[in-house]
């Protein structure tokens, strides 16, 4: 089964590190990253780039509107994810105790919905 990690956390905490922080920081994300490609069940995973990118896209009023910016004010930013192949939601908790940023931030756990021909 397939479950996506979304990764949330400050991003503002990535521009206050100073390099050897970010260095260190980086080392852990990639050792996390080579566990989960040595187990088997990375499927997919991305770092964002900063919510000021970001573009939301919804309907106002009938009409079909852009906004620059993320959808909400949030102090935990999406800042990205991995897509992981594990029997059961009990492993895929297993490798979110075990991501880096669990420290200071959350991570959210969700089965992806499988529908026939999509």
């Amino acid at each position: 089964m397939q479950y996506m990690v979304l990764i949330y956390g400050d991003e503002q905490a990535w521009a206050k590190m100073s390099q050897a922080e970010g260095k260190k920081s980086m080392a852990a994300w990639m050792q996390y990253t080579q566990e989960m490609e040595a187990a088997g069940v990375r499927r997919a995973g991305a770092p964002l780039k900063p919510t000021g990118t970001a573009t939301t896209v919804r309907e106002k009023a009938g009409k079909i509107v852009t906004t620059d910016g993320p959808f909400a004010e949030t102090k935990e930013q999406l800042g990205g994810y991995y897509l992981l192949e594990v029997p059961n939601l009990d492993s895929a908790l297993e490798w979110a105790r075990k991501c880096p940023g669990v420290h200071g931030g959350s991570i959210e756990v969700r089965p992806v919905q499988e529908i026939p021909g999509m």
